[in-house]
């Protein structure tokens, strides 16, 4: 049998790359063929944009909306100094170091990709052919995109069963437009399950159909299979600040940490500024395996990424807090998995208050989280298997 997935994927974000090798190799170990459509998005050299089908450029904001997401904006440039991030219009390709890009495509290299199609026209004309298709993980369904997203809804298909597995929507609410367009494209899929309880309710209210929520694909493989895959960091005796954007606060935060414990930094992320800090390391090369390294030797993990705290909940971290900006508009994926796990209280205060004695002397019940991990592992493989098999 085979089967064709549709994702984010051949990525330079750890998360994107790390989840889209989960789902294709799960299914892999299953003994299907599998292989990863590979349609190409804005950021390939040779992508070609279509006349046909555009991204929601546009979208609907009342200014009630509008209002409170400025105000929450100059609420964090003010908490951080002037400056709200630094402003990154490169994508994570240009951000890399050679090194660190030679990783990811070695890594990349596992999965077996389709013919490539350079723009969507390439993938509706001549549609590659699988008993089943799935819709992958990730932010596959969010509108915000600034590419076209209708074949994440694999309306290219034209005979096959359709899944989708842990879509994300990554935002609360759609416009009249969108609710349109995802109501008559989910129409065709044999079954939907979707990352967050948030685009459960969403679309069920919106399809009047099931919908079932299932952990992200990276849940799917066994512990010992990531441990075993992560790359154990020269460094001793460290925290893990990994931040997506290089937040001043959130550095400052990690810096005073450091200093209470008596502990090295290593800041991980994309952007990786001042690579000769005195106060910190900056980790420049690492691939996703030495990503999943640096979170699984770590003495304490302090992040504001979704799939650093998957990974810190996967690998067993020591112990390890998130936390979400103020102008985060896509917190509610974190703060839902946190209570999932029972670790409410492993989400930072906005204000960045608590101390290093205070966030350690908050222990993590591993076993709890075992227990939670099997249950959610065991519903999102009868979810897939069933599905694939009925």
């Amino acid at each position: 049998m085979k089967i064709g997935i549709i994702t984010i994927h051949h990525s330079c974000n750890y998360g994107a790359c790390l989840q889209s090798f989960a789902l294709y190799k799960y299914l892999e170990l299953l003994g299907y063929t599998v292989e990863i459509i590979d349609l190409h998005r804005p950021f390939h050299d040779d992508y070609v944009v279509s006349k046909r089908f555009h991204a929601y450029l546009y979208r609907e904001e009342t200014f009630k909306q509008f209002l409170k997401r400025k105000i929450k904006t100059l609420f964090a440039i003010v908490k951080n100094g002037g400056s709200k991030v630094s402003v990154n219009t490169k994508t994570a390709v240009d951000l890399f170091n050679a090194s660190a890009l030679r990783k990811f495509d070695d890594f990349n290299a596992q999965i077996k990709l389709s013919c490539p199609f350079r723009s969507i026209d390439e993938l509706y004309n001549n549609p590659p052919q699988y008993d089943i298709y799935i819709t992958g993980s990730d932010q596959v369904w969010n509108p915000t995109q600034n590419y076209c997203i209708e074949p994440y809804f694999l309306s290219f298909v034209r005979q096959g069963k359709r899944i989708s597995y842990a879509a994300s929507i990554g935002i609360e609410n759609l416009t009249s437009k969108e609710q349109r367009d995802y109501k008559k494209w989910l129409g065709n899929y044999d079954a939907i399950s979707v990352r967050e309880e948030s685009a459960r309710c969403l679309l069920m209210k919106l399809t009047g159909r099931e919908i079932a929520k299932v952990a992200d694909p990276t849940f799917l493989l066994e512990l010992d299979y990531w441990k075993a895959m992560a790359v154990k960091p020269i460094q001793e005796n460290y925290i893990l600040l990994f931040t997506l954007s290089y937040e001043v606060s959130l550095v400052e935060y990690g810096k005073r940490l450091a200093k209470e414990s008596g502990k090295r930094l290593v800041v991980l992320n994309q952007e990786q500024p001042e690579p000769n800090h005195e106060e910190y390391i900056a980790v420049m090369d690492a691939g996703p395996q030495e990503f999943l390294g640096y979170i699984a030797y770590a003495d304490m993990v302090i992040t504001d990424s979704f799939h650093c705290t998957v990974f810190s909940i996967l690998l067993g971290a020591r112990n390890f807090y998130t936390y979400i900006s103020p102008w985060n508009r896509r917190g509610s994926r974190i703060i839902e998995l946190l209570h999932t796990y029972q670790l409410d209280n492993h989400l930072l205060d906005q204000k960045l208050c608590q101390s290093m004695l205070q966030l350690e002397s908050n222990a993590i019940d591993r076993n709890t989280i075992i227990q939670t991990i099997i249950r959610e592992q065991t519903l999102a493989r009868h979810f897939l298997l069933e599905n694939i098999q009925s």
